[in-house]
Parts: C-alpha cells; sequence; structure tokens
C-alpha cells in the first residue's frame, strides 16, 4: 500500500500543489497523537523548502472558527439557532434577507445566492456589508442547500455584535486561545511572511500574493472575514480537529464543547436538499471531499487555496492537508482528486482501533 508521505511527495513531483503539511490525528487511548506531521515541495516559484511551521490561506475553513465560536455561545446562552439576522442586525429591519435565521445561514440553505463576486463594485468593508444587504434573494426551492460565502460573512458580523467586539477578538477569545492555536491569525504581521506560502499571482490586484487573504471579498472586508481570512499551520489545525473530535467521544469538562452541542453541530440537516450539511460543516456523502473510505458519520471543511480539515468519529481519526494549489494560478484542479485519495489512505494507514508508534510506547509505560 503507498503511504501517505509517499503520495504528497508524488502529488508534488504532479504538479497538484507547489508543496504542503499534513497531519494525520488519532482520537483512541488517553490522548491524541500526531501520527504524522510532514512537509513536502518549495513554498512556490524561487522560494525555499515548505517547513512543519509554514502558514497557509485556509479559506473556507475560516468558516469552521465562525461555527465554533458561535457553538460556544449557544452554549453560554446568547443565541439559540432560530434567532434571525434581524434580532442582531438592525439595518437587516423589513430586509428580506432580515427573517432568515442562524440555522439556514449555518447549513447554507437561506435564500441567498452562492458565488456573488460583489468585489468588483464593493471597494471598502462598508460597501461589501451594504452589498450583501440589497443582493438578490434565490426565488428557487426554500431549503435547498446553495453554498454561500455572503451567509459567513453574516455570521462572522452577527458573532461580533453578540460578543461586543471585532470578529478577530471573538475568534482569537472563542477558538484560538483555548486550543492553543498560537500560530493561526487574521492579517499575518510582515514579521511572520518568510514562513507563509504564497497563493496567486493575482490579475484583480496585479501582484501575488502572500500574506493576504486570497479571496477577494474578505480582501475588501480589511482580510477579516466570516468566510475566509485566516491563515494557519497544520499543526495548529490538527489541535482543532483534535478537540472537536474529543468533544464528541466524551463529555468531560474541560472539553472544548459539550458533546450533546458537538452532535447536533455535526448532525446531517439537509439530507435531500442537494448537499449533506451540519452546522457550519460538510458531512460524508457521495462525491464529497472525504473519499471513500471514512465513514458516513465523517465530516469536515474544503478551502479554495487547497486546504482541508476532515473528522471521522468511527474511525478515531483526523486528517489535515493545508496546500497553495492556487499558487501561481487558480486552474489546478487537481486537489479535488487529491483530497479524496489522501482521506482514503489516512483511513487505510492509521483508521480503527490500532494506536500509533507514539500511543503504543505512552501505553506499555
Amino acid at each position: 500500500m503507498q503511504s501517505v508521505e509517499t503520495f504528497i511527495e508524488r502529488s508534488v513531483r504532479e504538479g497538484v500543489f507547489p508543496g504542503a503539511s499534513w497531519v494525520i490525528g488519532q482520537g483512541n487511548g488517553p490522548g491524541h497523537c500526531h501520527l504524522a506531521q510532514g512537509a513536502a515541495g518549495v513554498l512556490g516559484k524561487g522560494l525555499g523548502p515548505v517547513q512543519q511551521n509554514t502558514l497557509y490561506d485556509l479559506a473556507s475553513l475560516t468558516k469552521l472558527f465562525v461555527t465554533l465560536a458561535l457553538m460556544r455561545q449557544m452554549e453560554e446562552g446568547l443565541l439559540c439557532l432560530e434567532d434571525t439576522v434581524d434580532h442582531f442586525l438592525p439595518a437587516y429591519k423589513n430586509n428580506p434577507k432580515g427573517g432568515m435565521d442562524l440555522f439556514q445561514l449555518l447549513t447554507h440553505t437561506a435564500c441567498i445566492p452562492g458565488g456573488m463576486q460583489l468585489f468588483h463594485y464593493a471597494h471598502t468593508r462598508e460597501d461589501m456589508l451594504e452589498a450583501i444587504r440589497y443582493s438578490s434573494i434565490r426565488a428557487d426551492s426554500p431549503g435547498r442547500v446553495v453554498y454561500t460565502c455572503e451567509a459567513f460573512i453574516l455570521l462572522g458580523e452577527i458573532i461580533a455584535v453578540i460578543d461586543d467586539t471585532d470578529l478577530a477578538a471573538v475568534i482569537r477569545r472563542r477558538v484560538l486561545e483555548p486550543l492553543g492555536m498560537n500560530d493561526t491569525c487574521y492579517t499575518p504581521p510582515s514579521s511572520l511572511l518568510e514562513r507563509i506560502a504564497p497563493t496567486e499571482d493575482d490579475p484583480w490586484r496585479g501582484k501575488m500574493l502572500r500574506g493576504q487573504v486570497h479571496d477577494e471579498n474578505a480582501a475588501v472586508m480589511g482580510g477579516v472575514s466570516g468566510n475566509a481570512g485566516l491563515f494557519s499551520t497544520a499543526a495548529d489545525m490538527a489541535r482543532l480537529a483534535a478537540a472537536v473530535l474529543a468533544s464528541l467521544e466524551d463529555d468531560k469538562d474541560e472539553n472544548f464543547l459539550r458533546s450533546i452541542t458537538a452532535e447536533l453541530m455535526i448532525r446531517n440537516h439537509t439530507a435531500g436538499k442537494g448537499e449533506n450539511r451540519g452546522l457550519g460543516w460538510m458531512i460524508a456523502g457521495p462525491s464529497r471531499a472525504a473519499g471513500d473510505l471514512m465513514s458516513p458519520r465523517s465530516f469536515g471543511h474544503t478551502g479554495f487555496t487547497g486546504t482541508s480539515l476532515w473528522i471521522d468519529p468511527e474511525n478515531h481519526l483526523y486528517a489535515v492537508l493545508l496546500s497553495n494549489r492556487v499558487h501561481p494560478g487558480r486552474d489546478n484542479g487537481g486537489i479535488f482528486r487529491t483530497r479524496k485519495i489522501f482521506h482514503n489512505l489516512a483511513v487505510l494507514q492509521y483508521g480503527g482501533e490500532q494506536t500509533c508508534p507514539q500511543q503504543r510506547e505512552h501505553n506499555n509505560g
């Protein structure tokens, strides 16, 4: 059987991405251990090799942080999922989007169109928020899943209002600090530039992007948005995955979420509505990034820049793959097949009840 490491190295050689960082971890035993953490390839043209502390533009994996912050707010009694947009954002009173609720936004079942390139005429954060407010709504079947970044821009604004601060502060206080994700941030400072994998040679901005968010709508938001904007390392993303997996496997007070909250978050709320969606998460199903061998209970998310995180409670497994597949251009689609094979190999190599070498050493005293 081909190893995960060999497969990632081959993917670099075949041009799927310039380089990648990855972590696979198991959830059984007294703790979570990193089975494998590696780096392959180079950051980009003319740049040095990928390191284990390389920062990647997470793209839509940012949505997971918004979801987790909102779940923690819910556990504090600050919201319920039937709360509507206009309950938190007065500007949406008497607006068609005002009556959309948090559940609809989280599951992509609100009637907000997907793929709106609002950056073409919204040039400031205020412009972007106004453009979302007055954009059209879908007239098709209510409740049908249509993936939309704009829903998560709204959710980012809402969780900031709830905590009476800015979005970056909410994510830092409710997710990054509790999980010890010290290498994760919005708008990374110039001191981190050498550690950051570049993304696209962007025709809209007329330059190679490195340390600036790739998503154009998020860029108009100043790089701090609910749909995209966070940068992170594979090790930090493993901390997040392990914390979510631990929340599902027992109900200890010190866990990141209560198990009842975590179970609600990863339930398939949209069966028969076009895609399988939990609250903010993709749920395994046909043609999803999970591959062929992850269990039907598995869940995760992907990012346009070439990032993904997938968790399988039945196999006690999580898998993180971070890459910059959009460097130097976004027309490289090899990542979609590569993710599926990566997840298949992760299950074959590390899934089930087997323990990793570090865990066996711990168990043997």
